[in-house]
Order: structure tokens, then C-alpha cells, then sequence
């Protein structure tokens, strides 16, 4: 209930120019603070599959934290949110399939 809360309010915001600003400001923090934070976090004191999909997350933060992009539409903005977390997870979850295929093909090596 509190995530559908969250963006009937976002949504509800964009509809003005001003209200655009506050959750363009608010993507931008999540995607260049938070996330990476979090992910960095992870990868260093998880254990297992949360530490291979962290890194696999923090290698998806690269391009976010490393080019700026110029003023876009809403829309725009919108859709290359949507697009970075499903590369982050995508990213992550690429990461720890490939962990455990190295585990599970590690013991067959003799």
C-alpha cells in the first residue's frame, strides 16, 4: 500500500512543472546516492548470492554515476529510471547465475 501511495504521489506531482523538479531531484538522489550506497554496502559485508547481485548492482551504478545527462522531458526522465533499475537488475541477477555456475562447475575441475 505504501509503495502505490508513494507513486500516486509521484505521479500526481508530475503533472506540474514544479512538482517535475521535486521528483526529478528525488529519481537523481535515489539512482546516484542510495542505490549505490546500498549495493556498495552489500558488497562488501554480504555473504553468498547478495553479495554477487550488490556487485552485479554496483557494475550497473557505473554508468549512472559517471555521465550527466542535460534537461529531459518528464517522460524521458521517467523512462531512463525505469530502464537503469531494470539494468541494475538484470545486472545483479546476470552476477549471481554466474556465481553459482562458477560454484557448481568449481568441484568438476579435479
Amino acid at each position: 500500500m505504501i509503495v502505490v501511495t508513494v507513486v500516486a504521489l509521484l505521479l500526481g506531482l508530475g503533472v506540474f512543472a514544479a512538482g517535475q523538479v521535486i521528483v526529478g531531484l528525488l529519481l537523481a538522489i535515489v539512482l546516484r546516492g542510495v542505490i549505490p550506497t546500498v549495493a556498495i554496502v552489500a558488497a562488501v559485508f554480504g555473504r553468498g548470492e547478495t553479495r554477487a547481485f550488490a556487485i552485479g548492482a554496483v557494475v550497473a551504478c557505473i554508468p549512472i554515476l559517471t555521465t550527466e545527462i542535460g534537461p529531459l522531458r518528464f517522460s524521458a526522465l521517467i523512462a531512463g529510471t525505469i530502464s537503469q533499475f531494470v539494468a541494475i537488475g538484470i545486472c545483479g541477477g546476470v552476477a549471481v547465475v554466474t556465481c553459482r555456475w562458477i560454484e557448481r562447475h568449481a568441484d568438476s575441475d579435479g
